[in-house]
């Protein structure tokens, strides 16, 4: 059951959630039969224009599936004794791309549960959970600076031969933290729970961790690396570890970003001095929201930045010829255990075998994940061809999907190994695969945009991820 009155605010602000494909919110599907469509790159060829174009009905048979029982999502789907949980190693929950601190959103909406709290309904449980809050359009690099900063305490560091790279600045005064954890060490590890893009994020500041980066190394900064085994374990939850499609649409649909936070503010209040309804967190790229600024005029300057345009963000980094480049750099941890939830919400017509979206999905991803036939541009559930800078060749294994990510590739990256988990003991440098959450969206596993409850399943992975010593 999808979004009801109430959960106006959710609805808006999770719809930020959908900028890879430059979604906007509605609930309503055009009733006549798609006309013929602009080609793929014209100004026609925006979410507007998508959703216009969506069919009432499948146009062929198809078979549902059944939905996931979260409360029973547990890896390996055994209970845990009370006795064997170890609740001392720290939880720390890592975002995706849009998503946004727990002080953001008027503080009304979670990005981690909506409007049931994640992170406090884990710490009244007696777990040490903390919420990152790092750059929404940054890349995984700069992302994973921002999180180490926030982890260990101090300001962010991006690298000086990096941020040369690149051209924005090494640090940003306003990126410096207390800490979560201090003591952080190989000696007092965390677990890191990454949700869409939060899951290469994680990933790669593992990476930076162990082997560090010669070229950025100085005065014992995360780039000097002899850090393995300060993340114990990383969980990836509908995490598109090698990239989406969907993200070559990203450039074509950005002008639909500065609605949907422009929108959100408004719903929520926001005015030239409200700063608590969204940030950017770019200031490394000089966006910062200036006093007496509109949040319009920020989001404006943001979605026509260079950053946008740079390959230091998250447009190449969820793009799959990005993140195939990526993947190599990262590698795996020999130390650090690896477990992966996909999720899907579409499924196969019996005809064309072509991936629709399931009656569950949020009908702001559906532009993204309808498959639209020749002429028209395809869609999640039957995308074709090359990647948009070739390194890629889609074919039907990428066609299942939750809306914004291809479910078959939520696991270990292309190339590396990996083992479905049955309750086995776990091993360092392993990725395990804990399951697919069918009926589940890319949105719905927050728990937001929806009126399932999520509480049970983080529940369940807090207690897993405090028994794999």
């Amino acid at each position: 059951m999808k979004g009801s009155a109430p959960q106006v605010a959710a609805s808006l602000s999770l719809a930020l959630l959908l900028a890879s494909c430059g979604q906007t919110s509605t609930a309503n599907r055009a009733a006549s039969a798609p006309p013929t469509a602009a080609p793929a790159g014209t100004s026609a060829d925006t979410y507007a224009a998508r959703q216009a174009l969506l069919p009432t009905l499948t146009p062929e048979p198809a078979e549902l599936g059944a939905v996931t029982d979260l409360s029973t999502a547990l890896p390996g789907g055994r209970k845990l004794s009370a006795q064997a949980v170890d609740k001392s190693v720290p939880i720390i929950l890592v975002h995706g791309m849009t998503g946004f601190g727990r002080d953001e959103m008027g503080g009304l909406v979670k990005y981690w549960g909506g409007f049931f709290d994640v992170q406090e309904d884990l710490k009244a449980l007696g777990y040490q959970v903390y919420t990152a809050s790092v750059g929404p359009f940054s890349s995984n690099w700069d992302r994973a600076a921002e999180l180490y900063a926030q982890i260990k305490g101090g300001c962010v560091d991006y690298g000086a031969a990096h941020s040369a790279e690149f051209g924005h600045t090494r640090n940003d005064p306003a990126k410096c933290y207390p800490g979560f954890y201090p003591q952080w060490d190989a000696g007092h590890p965390v677990n890191l729970i990454g949700h869409s893009m939060g899951g290469p994020t994680s990933r790669l500041l593992v990476k930076l961790l162990d082997d560090g980066s010669p070229a950025n190394a100085a005065e014992g900064n995360l780039y000097t690396g002899r850090r393995a085994g300060w993340v114990r374990n990383v969980m990836t939850i509908s995490s598109p570890n090698d990239g989406s499609p969907a993200a070559d649409n990203l450039q074509t649909l950005i002008p639909e970003l500065q609605k949907l936070i422009v929108t959100a503010g408004g719903l929520l209040g926001a005015n030239a001095t409200d700063f608590t309804v969204y940030d950017f967190d770019a200031g490394q790229w000089g966006l910062k929201r200036q006093p007496g600024e509109s949040l319009s005029a920020y989001a404006d300057r943001v979605a026509h930045s260079r950053m946008m345009t740079s390959k230091d963000s998250c447009a190449w980094d969820l793009r799959p010829d990005g993140a195939k480049e990526q993947n190599v750099f990262i590698g795996r941890s020999k130390v650090t255990r690896y477990f992966s939830w996909a999720t899907s919400a579409s499924h196969a017509g019996l005809l064309t075998g072509w991936h629709y979206p399931d009656v569950t999905m949020s009908a702001e991803l559906l532009p993204t994940a309808y498959p639209f036939p020749r002429p028209l541009t395809p869609g999640m559930g039957n995308v074709f061809g090359k990647s948009a800078f070739g390194g890629v060749t889609y074919d039907s294994s990428w066609w299942e999907n939750d809306g914004i990510a291809p479910s078959n590739y939520m696991d270990a990256p292309i190339g590396q190994p990996s083992e479905a988990y049955t309750g086995q003991p776990t091993q360092n440098g392993r990725w395990y695969r804990l399951g697919k959450l069918s009926g589940w969206d890319h949105l719905d596993i927050t728990g937001n945009i929806t009126l399932r409850g999520v509480r049970d399943f983080y529940r369940n992975q807090a207690a897993f991820l405090s028994i794999q010593n």
